[in-house]
């Protein structure tokens, strides 16, 4: 082969690498390119569906005015969402606004088909705690009243939650195991914490587990429902005279974040696109009023951060659980 023949093939060759680029820069470049799916594992009308139509009104107009759907995908303990992510492709269309009730609780206790490695954070929205939740006319005015009435009647006092192996049954369980009584309560789960609390207030369970937001109407509005207990051990600041769970010398401290996820393998380029868009729309004053009258702080973490946060959760949550399911 002639010097010249080589000159011409090494200058082809360099143009189309040039021309190609990597697929993250050639993905990032036009991003969005279609419609992006923002998938919910609960219900809709439930507090992480209406967060997420909030966030999805700035979101779209910081990726140039692009359409995002929200589509709610409950069951499964949040694994069909999971899946329904996972089954597209990994560039940035498809997206997950999720909770550790379905990042983290259903691959570490099923065989649910994916792992902690199969998503990836891309950016933490808000944090609350889980309450203990009793109707206001209830006889039961702490958690100690709680415990000495369904001692009474072992395993028979029910509550609800968002779901089965959700991180407000994880919280049930742990308090339970604390306090060296598993079984002592019944759960009974249902597709989001709005439907849970609405079988509270409906008489058909004891007690709810439920996120703070689910419930603010009800305690502070309408005043049909009391809260036990806490589980930020710095209290709840919406809620600042309820003690929590460890200040009453129980040790039960997990709290619940909200994130957007997406698949393995979406480019870097993608993930902090997407990062960035998320962190500017959090800020917008329109969602932040949105999140506060959801009971909610805007609580961001930078996919760096969040990642940190959910994979040392995962890990945590991974030795606790062994102990209760």
């Amino acid at each position: 082969m002639n010097l010249r023949r080589i000159y011409v093939i090494s200058m082809i060759l360099c143009m189309l690498f040039v021309a190609a680029g990597s697929p993250a820069e050639v993905s990032a470049a036009g991003f969005p390119t279609k419609t992006v799916r923002l998938i919910v594992p609960f219900a809709a009308g439930g507090s992480t569906d209406l967060m997420a139509r909030v966030l999805v009104q700035p979101l779209s107009k910081r990726l140039g005015d692009a359409e995002i759907i929200v589509e709610n995908r409950p069951g499964g303990s949040g694994a069909i969402a999971t899946m329904e992510m996972l089954r597209s492709a990994p560039d940035g269309h498809t997206l997950m606004l999720a909770s550790p009730s379905n990042a983290i609780m259903p691959p570490i206790l099923s065989d649910v088909g994916y792992t902690n490695e199969s998503i990836i954070a891309i950016a933490q929205a808000t944090e609350l705690p889980t309450n203990v939740y009793v109707k206001a006319d209830s006889e039961i005015k702490t958690l100690e009243d709680l415990v000495k009435a369904a001692d009474k009647d072992f395993g028979k006092m029910t509550y609800s939650t968002s779901g089965a192996q959700s991180i407000h049954d994880v919280i049930a369980k742990l308090f339970q195991h604390v306090i060296k009584k598993p079984g002592l309560l019944t759960h009974i789960p249902y597709n989001s914490g709005t439907e849970g609390l609405t079988a509270l207030l409906g008489g058909h369970v004891d007690i709810s587990f439920a996120n703070a937001s689910y419930a603010e109407n009800y305690v502070k509005q309408q005043g049909t429902l009391k809260v036990l207990a806490t589980s930020d051990e710095g209290g709840d600041a919406n809620l600042p005279d309820v003690p929590s769970f460890k200040s009453l010398g129980y040790e039960v401290t997990l709290t619940s974040w909200w994130g957007v996820f997406a698949p393995v393998g979406t480019p870097k380029e993608i993930i902090e696109l997407l990062d960035n868009a998320i962190k500017d729309s959090l800020a917008d004053e329109e969602t932040v009023k949105g999140f506060t009258n959801l009971g909610m702080t805007v609580n961001y973490l930078n996919h760096t951060d969040f990642a940190v946060k959910y994979l040392g959760q995962y890990d945590q949550l991974k030795e606790v659980l062994k102990d209760l399911f």
